[in-house]
């Protein structure tokens, strides 16, 4: 949304500080790390270039990867530009002075006019949908109050519940191949194999972690891909085809040069088994456990944080009173909800006051409006306790620190790489020969390993790292408001009559006005929301969807906005008087003048006088009635 100055501070201040200088400082590690690869590159130019050219590719992905993370670490660090229109609306705003605004945050609101009409009638929170997919019910029926959290909250917990699910569905896929390799059904291939399957697991949990790291989306989706009990059978189903399929292709490949192709396969073996796979594997589902132990610590105190009241606060009643329809819904909308504004910010109008008036015959008729307006919501500050910002802190910084650590293995692995490229351009001649039959020469073999080793730990260094990373930013970034949401119908029926005062024949001014009679019909519900967005950096720093979380009863309010209209309505004039002086002058003087005149007549004239008043009154009467008889002939 475009950036409205306004000298009135709404309150909104950058929730990424902290967060913004730990990313900074990781950022500024890496980056020199990715500086030192390249300055070394200088050095082995002399030597060889293929190698330089080497720390100079390992060089620029850590320094871009580094400078990325320096400059959105800064950048979360300096001044939070909001204007006089954040947060994003509920529903599409139709304020006059939000037009151009309203035209941009359209893609963003979540909510619309007749969605929030049914939340407020029906006392019901269209936020709180029914999970989706067999694991999705399975975590909500474990934890009830994940329900009652945002969109990106349940998002998150359900992605690092299904790597769970993920990962043990692997590790069963695992054993099934364990036992169609190691028993012998697989042929006499599958002892052979069976250390690449276990690399292919290690790396196979380094990625569905990696994957339940995602960060915030700014869609409305509500919830993740989830892994049913279709899916789990068919892994295990793959699991018992393909360790056999991969043997017999295997066998048929090796049938001319079986003896070379299984020398080749040992060879690879005795590599992978100095890797010691099953540490990868029991390390990565320990540092998984307290990853989530961290994040899941952080959830809990977010749970418990939550009431998801759907209380409102409701008036109906009927008026009888001696006034225009449209002057209800006039001083309604410019005087009694303007006068309820936040820092003087128009409201958010979600429905537009549109009066109708239906006129019947003989002054009669129906009229019926409604209103649908949002105050400009205030910011509620979120006290969750100093463990949750201690936790979230400590595991945004265990997150950056992962980052770095996974630079540095990877410029480790930059030098190894150097190293096997310079041993291999040096290969004796047995060497050779092992490398043309798919073997690993001894001499490579070391240099190898730790070549895997650096790989495999930065990898899932950098894989644990995001999901810590994304996790604690989601929940800097969430900011809740309390805001009062009035919807206002009113109905009636209205009947027009006349009323004349001064109608004696000797008064000298005379008043005639149309009186209109309404019964009104108010129904006004109120609710004091408390909602929720989730900020980021930049020029799109607040248009997050906002999420109704909690709706609390309004009654000082409502009753608030009753007394504004009852007053209005008392105090209304149904005759019409001079109000300046000056006509009140000369009326006056008009008066006199007829008072002197009827006294200097003397007492023997006053019957006659009264008489005439009598006369007077009852032909402006009978003119009155034949005038409206005339109005009415011409209607018909």
């Amino acid at each position: 949304m475009a950036f409205d100055y306004g000298s009135i501070d709404l309150g909104l201040k950058n929730p990424f500080k902290p967060l913004g200088w730990v990313t900074a400082l990781a950022g500024a590690a890496q980056s020199a790390l990715g500086i030192v690869l390249l300055v070394s590159a200088v050095g082995y130019i002399s030597q060889s270039q293929v190698a330089a050219w080497i720390l100079v590719a390992f060089g620029m992905f850590i320094l871009i990867g580094g400078l990325r993370r320096l400059g959105g670490g800064i950048f979360a660090t300096l001044r939070y530009f909001v204007g006089r229109n954040p947060p994003t609306s509920l529903a599409r705003n139709f304020a006059a002075s939000e037009a151009s605004g309203a035209e941009q945050e359209a893609k963003y609101v979540a909510y619309s006019d007749k969605t929030l009409e049914e939340m407020l009638m029906g006392r019901k929170n269209a936020t709180f949908i029914e999970p989706s997919g067999l694991l999705a019910r399975l975590l909500h029926s474990l934890f009830p109050r994940l329900l009652y959290m945002p969109y990106p909250i349940r998002n998150a917990a359900q992605q690092v519940f299904g790597a769970w699910v993920k990962t043990l569905t692997a590790v069963i896929a695992y054993a099934v191949v364990a036992f169609v390799s190691l028993t012998g059904l697989a042929g006499d291939w599958g002892p052979l194999l069976f250390p690449f399957y276990s690399l292919f697991l290690a790396v196979a949990l380094g990625f569905i972690w990696r994957s339940a790291g995602r960060g915030i989306d700014r869609s409305l989706q509500s919830k993740v891909t989830t892994l049913g009990a279709g899916g789990l059978v068919k892994v295990l189903i793959w699991s018992l085809l393909i360790p056999a399929i991969i043997a017999v292709a295997v066998a048929f490949v090796a049938a001319d040069s079986k003896t070379a192709v299984q020398a080749a396969v040992d060879s690879r073996n005795g590599l992978l088994q100095q890797l010691h796979i099953w540490l990868y594997i029991f390390g990565t589902l320990l540092v998984a456990s307290v990853v989530c132990a961290v994040v899941g610590l952080l959830l809990a105190k977010r749970l418990r944080h939550a009431q998801p009241l759907t209380e409102v606060s409701e008036l109906r009643e009927n008026w009888q009173e001696s006034v225009h329809p449209n002057e209800i819904f006039i001083n309604l909308d410019n005087l009694v909800m303007a006068n309820r504004r936040y820092k003087e910010v128009p409201n958010r109008v979600y429905r537009v006051l549109e009066p109708k008036l239906r006129e019947q015959v003989d002054g009669k008729g129906e009229f019926s409006g409604q209103l649908l307006q949002e105050i400009q919501p205030q910011v509620a500050p979120m006290e969750l306790g100093k463990t949750f910002d201690l936790w979230r802190f400590i595991g945004t910084i265990a997150g950056q620190v992962l980052f770095v650590l996974a630079a540095l293995f990877t410029l480790f692995a930059a030098y190894k790489v150097v190293d096997i490229y310079t041993l291999a351009s040096s290969l004796s001649q047995t060497d050779q020969r092992a490398i043309e039959e798919w073997k690993i020469p001894a001499s490579l073999s070391d240099p190898l390993l730790a070549l895997l080793h650096l790989l495999l730990l930065g990898f899932l260094c950098r894989a644990f790292g995001r999901i810590l990373a994304n996790a604690c930013r989601m929940f800097y970034a969430e900011i809740q408001f309390q805001s009062l949401l009035v919807y206002f119908k009113c109905e009636g029926t209205f009947t027009e009559s006349k009323i004349s005062t001064g109608t004696g024949i000797h008064d000298s001014t005379r008043s005639e006005n149309i009186l209109v009679r309404s019964s009104i019909t108010p129904w006004v519900i109120t609710s004091r929301l408390v909602s929720t967005t989730f900020a980021d950096t930049g020029m799109r720093n607040l248009e997050f969807p906002r999420y109704i979380l909690e709706m609390h009863k309004a009654e000082t309010d409502i009753e608030g906005i009753r007394a504004d209209v009852i007053a209005f309505l008392k105090d209304r004039e149904s005759i019409a008087s001079i109000t300046s002086e000056r006509d009140l002058g000369n009326a006056s003087q008009i008066h006199q003048i007829n008072q002197q005149t009827r006294a200097s007549l003397g007492a023997e004239h006053k019957p006659a006088l009264e008489q005439d008043s009598e006369k007077g009154g009852y032909l402006r009467r009978e003119a009155d009635l034949a005038s409206e008889n005339d109005d009415e002939n011409v209607k018909r």
